[in-house]
């Protein structure tokens, strides 16, 4: 059984799901292994920050599922990139339900579970993941169907079209990211509606994308890309200096 929970955005997303053995060589499945299962409950929250909704989301996921927190094999948090305190939040919930019920942890990166659901849906060969960073800047990583990927990128929108070459191709771009700088971007490909599913960062995507493999605590650690904004705001402080 596997809890899988992400706040890198502003939608806290929690799904409680049933997997099976694997089926699919790795290597034929984006970005590693799929799972046949079954999706007990899913719950997603907009609009209201991690520490309110996340550990209630949890609560009611595995309630809707009729499951208990002992009976979790694996908890996966998504590790960003996105906004910190919510990560931050993510990973502190996921290290503490492992705690209290024994539970294995795993981990996965957030562009990886918003790129699955859309290559899965879609069937395109190739899409865009891309968050908003803040700072006008953009987290943005290119999946292919084929399993491969490219780096995480934390660019402003003018320094993605400038990037390297194999983003100079048609595709599918989606994420929050994706929305707020669709003027800047639509030149790279196509970017559905504003209200597309495909925008939202789900959980799901996560069981879509992950490996599951299992890790310690102390590597369930956030995938910043770019320094904490309160480490940027400290270093202009001249205070924090003495």
């Amino acid at each position: 059984m596997i809890l899988a929970l992400d706040a890198s955005t502003n939608i806290v997303t929690t799904v409680v799901a049933r997997a099976e053995e694997e089926v699919v060589p790795k290597a034929k499945r984006f970005p590693g292994l799929r799972l046949e299962g079954e999706i007990l409950a899913e719950i997603s929250v907009p609009g209201r920050g991690a520490s309110e909704a996340l550990l209630p989301a949890v609560h009611n996921a595995l309630s809707l599922s009729g499951i208990d927190l002992d009976q979790v094999d694996l908890i996966l948090p998504g590790v960003g990139p996105g906004t910190f305190t919510g990560i931050r939040i993510a990973l502190a919930t996921a290290r503490s339900l492992s705690l209290a019920s024994s539970a294995m942890l795993s981990k996965n990166s957030t562009l990886a579970a918003l790129a699955a659901v859309t290559l899965l849906d879609t069937k395109e060969p190739l899409v865009l993941a891309m968050l908003d960073g803040k700072r006008q800047q953009v987290f943005a990583q290119h999946f292919a169907d084929d399993g491969t990927h490219g780096e995480i990128l934390c660019v402003t929108p003018e320094e993605l079209l400038m990037e390297d070459v194999s983003l100079k191709r048609d595709m599918l771009i989606v994420g929050d990211g994706a929305v707020r700088y669709r003027s800047e971007l639509s030149a790279l490909g196509y970017i559905p509606p504003d209200a597309s599913r495909l925008h939202r960062v789900t959980a799901v995507g996560h069981i879509l994308s992950a490996d599951f493999t299992p890790v310690s605590p102390g590597e369930v650690v956030p995938l910043y890309v770019r320094e904490p904004d309160a480490e940027v705001r400290r270093d202009l402080n001249p205070w924090s200096r003495r």
